[in-house]
């Protein structure tokens, strides 16, 4: 049909332009290839660069459909991504810079490069490395999950979605393979434009087109589904505890992504970096607040879908056509698949850099690390490919997993590079711990008594970590 043809032709062209950029970045940017280019881009990118290849690692698949699907199912409790952005920007705003001066004297490329260097422990450094990798699995699924669900709405049902995603999935790993963080790096000033015009403006259109502003659109809420518009009304997962729970362990545990690492290190100084992240944070105001309140406008509009994460697509669709819906399709796409790029490359860093370098073969030359790095793309976005064929589940979910895991290093992460004595004994002993619990209340007693698994395992993580490095602590 037209429509179809008309929405898939958009998304076509413009991750066209995302392969042919990402390719030219590596063909003249990358002059010679070292493994610091590879992974952090030489420490040489400038304010625009960092901040929008930031942004658009930061803001993935779940910012763009899986907020307004979690506000459409849940209403209210959609509130706690607007809480922890508050909290993560302002604490980053202070620690990042702080662990960038420290990242650019001792030559750190890695968030576990981190970790051997203030700890000097390999054992850590190699358990970090594989919480990342480990963790990022379920968010690296999570963007092809939302490139499945831009073309379900995009095509009208005329292609076999899921298989045309994992395509483009691996179109972008092609030019990630190549050029490292550069090529992502410069792809993402592209894709990272599209987002932010797409979550505002698609936002903006919707709830004024609809309800002329905030005060209608909650009115039609309240009006349509009562429950939706209360903190308390829903239990367990969606209950107040769990918003409060969830915010703060987002909050804590934003910063703490290896790939937000691996995007913090590229910047060139301090200054552009502190700049970045102020931008960033009104990418959030501005991008994923608006596109999270769409969820309520299918809400308030009464709208029956049977995919929750579909509601900002579909409004789209119905409301202004096959153009608006393959631009905005197209910065869906661009979120989930900017993101993807950073998560696979990061979690090719850390298996080349600290577990094949750092532990198997401390001796590898610089070509066989980034040889390593190439072939771990390769692993990793083969493993996504088959948990999204084999273990579809909602876009927030497979977030809130990889969370609960990655907060778990927060103590040795941030503690450690304000506190001399946090020591490696303690960050061993409370990570462990932390990661135990978390996964049990993830999945075996499902955010207990409705507090989110991201602070059960740090409640039990922080006063092991705080208890035994204050005993193995010696001074000096």
């Amino acid at each position: 049909m037209i429509e179809a043809t008309i929405a898939t032709l958009i998304i076509a062209i413009i991750l066209a332009i995302t392969f042919i950029i990402g390719i030219l970045a590596y063909k003249l940017r990358i002059k010679v290839l070292r493994v610091d280019t590879y992974m952090v881009a030489g420490r040489a990118l400038g304010f625009v660069v960092t901040f929008l290849n930031m942004a658009a690692v930061i803001y993935s698949g779940f910012a763009f459909l899986g907020a307004s699907g979690w506000a459409y199912a849940f209403g209210a409790p959609v509130l706690y991504i607007w809480i922890y952005g508050a909290l993560a920007y302002t604490f980053a705003f202070f620690f990042a810079p702080r662990i960038w001066e420290i990242a650019k004297g001792q030559g750190l490329l890695t968030q576990a490069d981190f970790f051997m260097w203030r700890y000097g422990s390999k054992l850590l450094m190699v358990l970090t490395a594989l919480v990342g990798i480990t963790f990022n699995i379920p968010y690296g699924q999570l963007q092809i999950l939302t490139t499945k669900y831009v073309l379900d709405l995009s095509t009208y049902g005329a292609l076999p979605t899921l298989h045309v995603a994992v395509i483009s999935f691996v179109v972008v790993m092609i030019y990630v393979f190549l050029g490292g963080m550069v090529s992502v790096a410069i792809t993402n000033v592209f894709l990272g434009a599209i987002m932010l015009a797409a979550m505002l403006g698609g936002g903006l259109s919707l709830i004024f087109y609809y309800f002329g502003g905030l005060p209608g659109l909650f009115a039609a809420v309240e009006l349509a589904s009562p429950k939706h518009t209360y903190l308390w009304a829903a239990v367990g997962r969606n209950s107040i505890q769990w918003v409060i729970t969830a915010a703060v362990g987002c909050g804590l545990g934003f910063w703490v992504w290896p790939q937000l690492a691996q995007m913090v290190f590229p910047a060139k100084d301090a200054k552009v970096l502190r700049r970045s992240i102020t931008m960033t944070s009104w990418y959030h105001v501005l991008g994923i607040i608006w596109a999270s309140l769409t969820g309520l406008v299918a809400l308030g509009l009464g709208m029956k879908l049977a995919v929750a994460d579909h509601a900002f697509l579909a409004l789209i669709r119905d409301t202004f056509g096959p153009v608006a819906l393959g631009f905005i399709g197209a910065a869906g796409m661009a979120a989930a698949l900017s993101s993807a790029a950073g998560i696979i490359l990061t979690q090719a860093s850390l298996l080349s850099r600290n577990i094949y370098q750092g532990w198997i073969k401390p001796g590898a030359s610089e070509n066989e690390v980034i040889l390593v790095s190439r072939l771990g793309i390769v692993v990793f976005t083969i493993i996504s490919v088959i948990l999204a064929y084999t273990a579809p589940a909602y876009i927030v979910y497979l977030l809130l997993v990889g969370y609960t895991g990655i907060t778990q290093m927060f103590p040795g992460w941030v503690l450690g590079s304000i506190w001399k004595w946090i020591t490696r004994e303690g960050v061993l002993a409370g990570l462990i711990v932390g990661l135990v619990v978390g996964v049990l209340t993830c999945f075996v007693w499902p955010d207990y008594l409705g507090i989110h698994s991201i602070i059960w395992g740090l409640l039990f993580n922080l006063p092991i970590t705080l208890v035994v490095s204050k005993l193995t602590y010696r001074g000096g």
